[in-house]
């Protein structure tokens, strides 16, 4: 008998506990201040905007907040904006911390519809007519298109691109992907300062040409052992290091007949 009230007065202390902790919940921890850090000073912050997409409203439960969600609902409403993290400030303060995205890469639809400015993980942050496509000032990429949904090529903003050619797209994503490594220093604005465009042609492999604004082509093939970034770094070593060629012009490519088989400026690929 003494062990079943034993019993009884734990389950009852824990519902109590329960209890509290809903109570505090409902009535403490609750939204009251929501507020917006931003990593950088841009136009392209609204934080009002940014506010009301979050889907936080005051009163919500501070506890149960969802950041996955809140961050999903704010970079969709505003391509441009990345969420960096998103912080609880006991009792009743949210802080949404965002930057602002790059648009590096443009990329046609399969049907010409339009084309959609990418950033370095291939987020649609605008879609314009594919007319214009030569208007945005970003690194124009062909050989390869994305696929169009059923609601039209300009419903993508705010998504991540699928390909027609997934293993294309994959290249592309990868080169992206090494540009933003601080070793090439191509992140954001000087990658497509310094690419012009991206050709893709495919037959045994895929070969990226990567067409610079100083004429020179670079040259990555997915046939090499080495990775897209070992690549593209030597491709860029070349670039820097190299005094004596003329970047008017030509390919920075690997010369698999030297016996040294390293990357080096050509004046043709014959």
């Amino acid at each position: 008998m003494k062990r079943s009230r034993i019993v009884i007065g734990i389950f009852i202390a824990l519902i109590l506990v329960v209890l509290a902790i809903v109570l505090l919940a409902c009535t403490v921890f609750v939204v009251r201040d929501i507020s917006v850090e931003a990593a950088v000073s841009s136009r392209l912050i609204n934080e009002e905007k940014i506010v009301e997409s979050s889907g936080i409203s005051k009163g919500d439960s501070i506890i149960s907040l969802g950041k996955s969600r809140v961050a999903a609902n704010i970079e969709k409403a505003n391509p441009y904006v990345e969420v960096t993290g998103i912080s609880r400030e006991f009792p009743s303060k949210v802080v949404i911390k965002v930057t602002v995205r790059t648009g590096i890469m443009l990329v046609c639809s399969e049907d010409e519809s339009g084309a959609a400015v990418v950033d370095s993980s291939m987020k649609v942050l605008n879609v314009v007519p594919y007319a214009d496509r030569m208007k945005t000032g970003v690194t124009l990429v062909d050989g390869v298109r994305f696929k169009v949904p059923e609601e039209g090529a300009f419903s993508t903003v705010g998504t991540t691109l699928e390909f027609t050619n997934p293993s294309c797209g994959t290249m592309l994503s990868e080169i992206a992907i090494a540009a933003e490594d601080p070793s090439l220093f191509l992140s954001g604005t000087s990658f497509r300062t310094l690419f012009k465009e991206i050709d893709f042609v495919t037959g045994e492999g895929i070969r990226a040409y990567i067409k610079t604004n100083k004429g020179v082509t670079l040259v990555l093939d997915s046939t090499l052992e080495s990775t897209v970034f070992e690549q593209l770094y030597k491709c860029m070593f070349v670039l820097a290091s190299d005094e004596t060629s003329d970047f008017s012009r030509g390919y920075i490519a690997l010369d698999t007949e030297s016996k040294t088989v390293a990357f080096k400026w050509m004046e043709s690929l014959d």
